[in-house]
């Protein structure tokens, strides 16, 4: 596949949406390529790859779980958008930002209410222990 040929080949396939979208909600249903995570025949079956989050996921189609992921290698995603690059979307991630009647939260308050709430489960777990004991 990754000849010329191949390429031209995977990319109609691609265009098509044959391997499916990607699940993530911000991706907005961008379509996903094959991957293997290893080159090595037998490692692991065949992921997808989304372009768009740069992320790879286990594919839900049980016809993908016997499917070895070194046919398609470590390589060929990357290889199909560097050889046809014009056919791909520019690249825009974007990220969930949290919210609370519409102000931003800062990173500073996440971590503190993430602090505060570990605290409020150890004095829990204090509190249950200490009246098994008694």
């Amino acid at each position: 596949i990754l000849s010329n040929r191949g390429l031209q080949l995977m990319l109609e396939k691609y265009l098509a949406g044959d391997f499916g979208a990607c699940p993530r909600v911000l991706c907005d249903g961008h379509q996903m390529l094959p991957i293997g995570l290893s080159d090595v025949p037998g490692k692991s079956t065949v992921k997808l790859y989304c372009p768009c989050c740069r992320e790879v996921y286990a594919p839900r189609s049980s016809r993908h779980q016997h499917v070895d992921g070194a046919c398609f290698g470590t390589t060929f995603p990357h290889m199909l958008y560097a050889v046809h690059a014009e056919s791909f979307a520019p690249q825009q991630l974007v990220h969930f930002t949290p919210r609370i009647y519409g102000f931003k939260l800062h990173a500073s308050a996440l971590e503190e209410m993430r602090r505060r709430r570990q605290q409020e489960i150890a004095n829990e777990r204090a509190l249950r222990s200490g009246k098994q004991h008694a």
